[in-house]
Order: C-alpha cells, then structure tokens, then sequence
C-alpha cells in the first residue's frame, strides 16, 4: 500500500504577519517543499539532465491558522498520472489537525524545448510509490 511523502518544517516566527498567525503566503512555500522532494526523490528534478517539472494548476483551501512556535507536516501523494503531467494532493498538518490541503496538476517539462515532455516509464514507476487513488 502507498503512503504519502512526509515533509516536515518548522515554523519560524518571520513566517507569522500581523495578525499573529503564519502567513498565508507561507503555507505555499511549505507545499512546495513538499513537492520539491517528492519530484526530486522520482528523478523529475534534474536540470542537468534538462529536465524538471512545472505547475500547471495549483488549487488551496486554507482551513486554519498555523501558530508560530512549532512544526508542520506536509503529506504529499500523486492521485493521477496522465501521460505528461500528474495530479498530487497535499495536507499540512498542525497540531494533529489539517490546516489546509492543496491539488496540483505537475508537467514533466523539457528545458531545452520548453515544452512539455511525457513521462518515462522509470518515473511513473517511482510516482507509484506514493500513488493513492482517488476516492
């Protein structure tokens, strides 16, 4: 069975705004921590062999606040896999509970086209390790 891929972050307090709660701004850097490994761990991330990926769409649903002391883990989990691009879904984890929870559509991209590129066999075999359908 798949699980997802854990990231955690500890909050700092420059990530907390006025209103004394962290950012929201902030809440999108800490997915892309969470994304940035789980394409990196599947090989996706590799300018030097000219390739990485791009976001085509990135939906967020903020659903509380996050306090500055303390961590937040991020869970990350490809839900789709098409033939260039795959669907993940994220929760961020305060607390014990979840404090937003984001979808994002990834492009494999080729940085010598610009361009989209499919997805290799070898990559899909690595996305599969945190796979989890939707329900």
């Amino acid at each position: 069975m798949a699980t997802p891929r854990i990231t955690v972050e500890k909050l700092r307090f420059n990530d907390t705004d006025l209103l004394g709660h962290i950012n929201n701004a902030v809440y999108t850097v800490i997915l892309e921590a969470g994304r940035v490994e789980l394409v990196r761990e599947a090989g996706l991330l590799n300018p030097a062999a000219g390739h990485g990926v791009v976001i085509a769409r990135l939906e967020l649903d903020f659903l509380r606040e996050m306090n500055w002391p303390g961590e937040v883990r991020c869970e990350t989990a490809v839900h789709k896999l098409g033939n260039k691009s795959f669907h993940l879904r994220q929760h961020l984890i305060h607390n014990g509970e979840i404090a937003a929870r984001a979808q994002t559509i990834l492009a494999a991209f080729d940085m010598t086209t610009r361009k989209a590129m499919p997805l290799t066999a070898e990559w899909r075999t690595t996305l599969n390790k945190w796979f989890i359908p939707e329900v």
